[in-house]
């Protein structure tokens, strides 16, 4: 605490960067007491809420109006955070105390440890504007490694299962393949939505203890229009093209897609002679791959798909497909010298890339083999020299446009 008198004649105390002023000394000094007194009191407060009779709180009024369904994810946020810390005061919250909590979700999906770690930062920002606690322990809390998001592309069987297997999740699932709509808005739309070029989506899905509930798309992009693809035109344009329903003609409920999924996938395995698995958000992935390997602009591809931003669709349209690296390679073979008719091997596959290799019994590497071998050798050698540091004895190791003949079934 640093006291001087200024040249106005006036004495001025400062206490953690906030400064007391009196004409005289005691006066600087009674100002600065007052206001540690008031400081001990609303720290005192503090003491006695905490993050368990708090963070509940907190949730059901600041984040009243979300859905059901996003709600209740962030319910399990919070009870985790109160599981783990519950018992310390707002006030006495540590950084390190919001890691322990962070911690519990190494190895999930990058996109859970985001909703967490922003969640803990919004309430603790909250209870920091609110006086019970000086700072936000959570704002630099380090989120732990994650997994990135685990969708995949279809693969040429797949697509092929799905156009051709009868079922009555068919259509829907086309719809989802090559439209791109999400299951919600897949599942609310009505023959009148579709005509001869354009899916018009208008309305999604949610489920709200098993019943439908008719909403708005998930985004304010979400209400688009999406141009129907050949593939599409003609699973719609079929004499028995039926949108999934319940049999009394309703939006489906939870249980019941979940039914209808499962009986469609042992249709797929079926007809395949062994067992596939696919998530109904593959199909839109798999769509998305799609735009951006026929090269479609990112921006357009973001209105067909009902993005509202960039970050969901770079994620893809980051991606490296092996149809992207066989483009690549096919524009670099007839982009480089001496190339034309085939370059100096006149078009005509070289024995190293032959079935058998310029040395005899290795296979041709696929495209995307080609691509990631380079990295091997260094990876290898990284993993060869490289030591554990843990539990080595000198660490404390510590736990831790067709006509459209459409109905619904």
């Amino acid at each position: 605490m640093a006291k001087k008198r200024r040249a106005d004649g006036r004495y001025v105390l400062r206490y953690h960067g906030k400064y007391f002023y009196g004409k005289t000394q005691r006066e600087a000094q009674d100002k600065l007491d007052a206001f540690k007194r008031a400081e001990a009191d609303g720290l005192r407060a503090a003491s006695r809420q905490t993050v368990a009779s708090y963070a509940p709180q907190w949730l059901s009024v600041h984040k009243a109006n979300v859905s059901d369904r996003t709600y209740n994810a962030y319910a399990v946020h919070i009870d985790r955070l109160v599981d783990t810390i519950g018992g310390i005061p707002l006030a006495a919250v540590t950084e390190t105390d919001v890691q322990r909590v962070l911690n519990l979700y190494a190895g999930k999906s990058q996109s859970l440890i985001h909703t967490a770690r922003m969640l803990m930062i919004d309430c603790f920002e909250t209870a920091v504007r609110e006086g019970y606690c000086r700072t936000n322990p959570a704002r630099y809390a380090t989120p732990p490694r994650g997994t990135a998001g685990s969708h995949r592309t279809l693969t040429d069987e797949e697509r092929q299962l799905i156009e051709t297997t009868p079922h009555r999740m068919r259509l829907t699932a086309m719809i989802m393949l090559y439209a791109g709509l999400r299951r919600g808005e897949a599942l609310a739309i009505e023959p009148e939505d579709i005509d001869g070029s354009m899916i018009h989506v208008r309305r999604s899905v949610r489920w709200d203890s098993n019943a439908p509930i008719l909403t708005d798309p998930k985004t304010e992009a979400g209400t688009r229009d999406v141009p129907i693809l050949p593939q599409l035109r003609s699973a719609l344009s079929e004499p028995d093209a039926a949108l999934f329903r319940t049999r009394s003609g309703g939006f489906s409920t939870q249980i019941a897609f979940k039914r209808g999924w499962e009986s469609y996938l042992l249709a797929l395995s079926k007809a395949a002679g062994h067992p596939v698995k696919i998530r109904p958000h593959d199909l839109r992935h798999s769509y998305c791959t799609m735009l951006r390997d026929a090269g479609v602009d990112m921006h357009l591809a973001m209105q067909w798909l009902g993005h509202a931003d960039e970050k969901m669709i770079l994620r893809v349209y980051d991606h490296i497909t092996d149809a992207r690296i066989s483009s690549a390679l096919a524009k670099l073979s007839a982009a480089a010298p001496g190339s034309a008719n085939g370059g100096q091997t006149g078009g005509q596959t070289t024995p190293a890339a032959s079935s058998g290799g310029q040395f005899g019994g290795q296979p041709a590497e696929t495209p995307r083999q080609a691509y990631e071998s380079k990295g091997r050798g260094f990876e290898s050698r990284q993993a060869h020299h490289s030591k554990p540091l843990r539990n080595q004895g000198f660490l404390l190791a510590l736990p831790r446009s067709g006509a459209v003949n459409i109905a619904t079934k």
